[in-house]
């Protein structure tokens, strides 16, 4: 079947195409430049429907045809000219070369070939494509690959898979506004008819979507399962997807009738070598970086192995990412699951792991080693995107027998990272798992006490720091008097959250002066602090702020920002005390501006916090909304402000403070609106780099953007029809029904027909 009123072979849409309107605008804009484009990605992420759906919107452009070539059916590279010739219909003779009846039949015609599936024969494609384009000067070609042809002239675009809800605390809103979740929940209404997103069901099917990592075949075989699986059942048994996966359309090639039979057509597309590296890389999660991969994965020449890398780049296997100026490598979790099944087969997991987590040991003992000064920056970006594998190594280490130091080990290197990305209860959760296990050396086990309880005094558990801090007091014994030093120093900060200054600021002096002794600069650093923090609890803000200007003495002579933040903070909150909101203001912004260049979560909060303290008499109103981004983001950290003594009685006034002023409804709905801010919407707000969010609420797009046709469209979307069905309503088109949903779609910002459901509802409120 053809689409009608069109020259070529283009095949119609059995299915609707749901999404990728930037892409499907990204190749019409390159056709419009380029006479080669390529589309890349990994196999199941909807290269072939993306490049028959682009042409469709191109192909009046193309007076002699738009022409399809499915190359995945030839099976040599000699037939591939004669697989284009027959394709648009050529009777080519013995004595002639076919490549030279192509080029005699392309030679004067406005023709757009798409060469679909061109990875098992991509030499061949490739010297194709540069012949037939040097010699038809009208000729376009869309290529879709897993690879780049690497020729002249030639344009790639990589294609990605569907957008997938974030996996992040307090995410709401309409999860069809990800394409991932809009496709699978119309392919579900295809195979259970009345399939309907709930709030029952939402959550199992944005966990399918995650898992399946958006990759449209992987999506549709999924959707299959719903005929004999609720979508909670299809989300728990999603851990062995090869084998839940494997049914779908008979009609499909092999290689797209199950998701195991995907990922093995470009298994064997691989050199052995790339096999290898395929499955090594697979030990490691949310990427890697090169030094990681050569540490883990060597055997061959750095060179060599970058090489390897690379070509699985190519390949569409791994994907490549600059992130803070270093390239970065990932694989999705499927071709990862893949990968990892390859290194059991072969014996190797276990081995594998092994030299993961000492990687990953020994990068945390580097950090802890060199973390002071301007390097903190770099090693907090750094601990931030191995995130993921840590917690591998970890896992690693708690599950193998005779593995606990290294865990423990890592976690205790980790001090900084979790209190800098707020995983406060995660780093308990490793802490408390390993400190019960093991019979530990004095140093890793010193090391880790300290680390374990400073997250219980940042989040006031004193109980829970408290019998850490004597457990390490005595493993510390053995040690030098700066590792004892550092538990005095704690033993003060549990004396300020029980309101015991005398012994806090007693403990803390007598730390500090350890500290000066052994230049042992960050910790003396954290001491001034501590001390800020004791004389500001015990009403001595003079104290207060002249060991704030000792501190920043310090760190400006070894270029440190992280202490300096939570200096500047106290100061600011001093300042408010002292009445002088104004000054207060200014500095808890420079404060908020160092934490979110550090991506302190914990320490933006604390922030916003007192800038809200600091605004809430002067702007009753966006002091509110500025106390309930504090609330969100704390409360995400597994922490409230009434928890901290430092905190807790301010927080506190100002809400009393604000209840009074605004009353209770304006108070509450204005905090609402603070804590519905994202993280970075919140830290713009509070430094007055965003419009006002405390002003009346302007998103919605106004009724009257849309024409009188487009409103009529609109509500017909709404009552659940379909294009064919509007056309036939309307008496358009159904091109013109599609070209009017379009256009609404871009009017209104929206991904999806749901949203304009939703927004057509909210305007008749």
């Amino acid at each position: 079947m053809m689409l009608r009123g069109s020259v070529g072979n283009l095949p119609a849409h059995l299915t609707t195409f749901v999404g990728r309107r930037q892409e499907r605008a990204d190749v019409k804009r390159l056709l419009s430049g380029s006479r080669l484009v390529t589309l890349t990605g990994p196999g199941g992420v909807g290269k072939t429907r993306l490049s028959q759906r682009a042409a469709a919107d191109v192909r009046r452009a193309f007076r002699d045809g738009v022409w399809f070539v499915s190359v995945s059916s030839v099976s040599s590279s000699a037939l591939l000219a004669a697989t284009v010739a027959k394709t648009l219909g050529l009777q080519t003779q013995p004595s002639t070369r076919v490549e030279d009846s192509l080029v005699e039949h392309l030679a004067s015609r406005s023709t757009l070939l798409i060469f679909d599936n061109c990875e098992h024969l991509v030499g061949a494609c490739a010297g194709l494509i540069d012949e037939l384009l040097r010699a038809c000067p009208e000729l376009h070609v869309l290529v879709t690959s897993r690879e780049p042809l690497g020729i002249m002239g030639e344009n790639v675009l990589p294609v990605a898979p569907l957008p997938v809800p974030p996996d992040e605390p307090g995410t709401s809103g309409d999860p069809t506004a990800y394409e991932s979740v809009a496709l699978f929940v119309d392919r579900a209404r295809s195979v259970v008819p009345g399939f309907q997103l709930t709030e029952d069901n939402r959550d199992a099917v944005v966990t399918v979507c995650r898992h399946l990592d958006g990759i449209p075949l992987a999506l549709e075989l999924a959707a299959v399962r719903l005929r004999g699986l609720s979508p909670a059942e299809l989300a728990e048994r999603l851990a062995d997807r090869f084998q839940l996966l494997n049914s779908g359309s008979r009609t499909a090639p092999d290689r797209q009738r199950t998701l195991r039979g995907c990922v093995d057509w470009s298994y064997d597309l691989c050199t052995p070598a790339e096999q290898d590296l395929w499955a090594c890389v697979s030990v490691f999660s949310g990427g890697f970086e090169l030094d990681a991969a050569e540490a883990i994965c060597g055997g061959a020449e750095p060179m060599a192995l970058l090489e390897i890398l690379l070509s699985l780049v190519d390949k569409s296997i791994v994907v490549s990412e600059e992130a803070d100026g270093r390239m970065r490598y990932r694989m999705l979790e499927v071709i990862a699951q893949y990968g990892l099944e390859r290194l059991r087969e072969a014996g190797q997991e276990h081995a594998a792991r092994v030299r993961h987590r000492d990687f990953y040991a020994a990068l945390a003992d580097r950090s802890g080693a060199e973390w002071i000064g301007s390097a903190q920056r770099e090693w907090m970006d750094r601990l931030r995107r191995d995130h993921l594998n840590f917690q591998a190594a970890l896992g690693f280490c708690v599950d193998e027998p005779g593995e606990e130091e290294e865990g423990l080990r890592i976690a205790g290197g980790l001090r900084e990272h979790w209190l800098r990305s707020g995983a406060l209860d995660e780093g308990r959760h490793w802490f408390d798992l390993l400190l019960a296990r093991g019979d530990y050396s004095a140093e890793t086990c010193a090391r880790a006490l300290y680390a374990a309880a400073w997250l219980g005094v940042v989040q006031a558990d004193v109980g829970y720091a408290a019998p850490l801090i004597e457990r390490g007091r005595k493993t510390a014994g053995e040690l030098d008097d700066v590792m004892r030093a550092q538990f005095d120093n704690l033993n003060a900060m549990t004396a300020v959250l029980t309101g015991d200054t005398a012994t806090a600021i007693a403990d803390n002096e007598r730390a500090l002066a350890v500290f000066q002794s052994a230049n042992a600069v960050n910790q003396e650093i954290s001491a001034l602090i501590s001390l800020q923090l004791a004389h500001g609890s015990a009403g001595d803000t003079e104290s207060a702020l002249r060991r704030h200007a000792e501190c920043l003495r310090r760190c400006e002579q070894i270029g440190d920002y992280w202490f300096r933040s939570y200096s500047l903070w106290h100061a600011g909150v001093m300042y408010w005390q002292r009445g002088d909101a104004e000054r207060a203001i200014t500095t808890l912004r420079d404060a908020l501006r160092l934490k979110r260049d550090l991506a302190d979560q914990l320490g933006a909060a604390l922030c916003i916090e007192g800038i809200a303290w600091a605004t809430a008499e002067r702007d009753p109103q966006r002091g509110a909304v500025l106390l309930g981004v504090a609330e969100a983001r704390l409360d995400a950290l597994g922490t409230r402000a009434s928890r901290l003594p430092w905190a807790a009685a301010p927080h506190q006034a100002c809400v009393e403070e604000l209840t009074r002023t605004l009353g209770e409804r304006r108070a509450t709905r204005a905090r609402e609106k603070g804590a519905h801010l994202g993280a970075g919407e919140g830290i713009d707000f509070a430094l007055e780099e965003e419009p006002d969010a405390s002003a009346p609420d302007t998103t919605r797009p106004a009724p009257t953007s849309l024409t009188k046709r487009e409103n009529e469209v609109a509500e017909l979307v709404a009552q659940g029809l379909s294009n064919k069905a509007i056309a036939s309503t309307l008496v358009i088109s159904q091109r013109t029904a599609e070209t009017h949903v379009e256009n609404i779609l871009s009017k209104l910002g929206f991904t999806s027909r749901a949203q304009i459901a939703a927004w057509l509802a909210r305007e008749a409120d």
